[in-house]
């Protein structure tokens, strides 16, 4: 497939090279006294994917020094399993029918934590009057900013490459439905279609809702595909992204109609 010069063509995902997900809680261990914690409750989907591999919609992580504690519902009994496995995370799991934040409570004070830090962009007000009057009322609670996100700026080359596939797929995608323009699509179809080519080509899903702004709806810079037909003589604005096992790729480009 045409990808621009330098990309990589998107590889199965059996084929992706592995990610150093198994190294990244000491990474992460080596940063908590710097921060005032001696452990630290990871509620942010994308930092515990970061950390165990696993892609759920619900799961909590517990670092502490000497442990990774994975918690979760039993709709991902099987799957936290084979992902944290799959990722080469040692880490113990444990599966509950409610309340994984007293789970990770009671984990923390078992392994002596004193101070506990919580991610604040990620804790609501609510959860943390509950965490601090009822779940870890004998300790500290402190506020972490940061900790996993920066960890996440360098990226290993397993995820370099995960970043060149989305942006490859993304590429070869538009080069492949460019020429639909001189059709007169709507605006709504077009990103259909964009969308539709990205997954054929492997993508996991898009990025972000995709931008086709066409004519004056091209000053409008989040708009939304609607039915206005491209017409000979329209710029045509397009953004949009592909998602690689968790890795997405953003671009915007203008096009010119006939």
């Amino acid at each position: 497939m045409a990808v621009t010069e330098g990309l990589t063509p998107a590889l199965p995902p059996a084929e992706l090279p592995p990610m150093d997900a198994a190294g990244r809680a000491d990474r992460l261990r080596a940063r908590l006294g710097d921060s005032g914690c001696d452990a630290l409750v990871v509620t942010n989907l994308t930092n515990v994917r970061y950390l165990t591999g696993f892609t759920g919609s619900a799961g909590i992580v517990l670092v502490t020094p000497d442990e990774l504690l994975f918690v979760s519902d039993g709709r991902y009994r099987d799957q936290s399993a084979e992902e944290l496995g799959a990722a080469g995370v040692d880490a113990r799991i444990e599966i509950v029918a409610a309340n994984p934040d007293g789970v990770v409570a009671d984990a923390a004070a078992a392994a002596g934590v004193q101070r506990l830090g919580l991610e604040s962009g990620s804790v609501t007000w609510a959860q943390q009057r509950r965490w601090q009057g009822e779940l870890f009322a004998d300790g500290t609670l402190v506020p972490t900013d940061g900790l996993v996100e920066d960890l996440r700026l360098v990226k290993d080359p397993g995820e370099a490459v995960r970043i060149r596939a989305a942006c490859a797929i993304a590429d070869a995608a538009l080069a492949a439905l460019r020429d639909r323009l001189l059709d007169g699509p709507t605006e709504a179809e077009f990103a259909l279609e964009l969308d539709n080519e990205m997954r054929a080509l492997g993508a996991a899903d898009v990025s972000f809702e995709t931008i086709v702004a066409s004519g004056p709806n091209g000053a409008k810079p989040h708009h939304r595909p609607g039915g206005r037909r491209v017409v000979e003589g329209d710029l045509v604005v397009i953004d949009f992204g592909a998602l690689v096992d968790g890795y997405h790729s953003d671009m915007t480009r203008t096009v010119a109609v006939g």
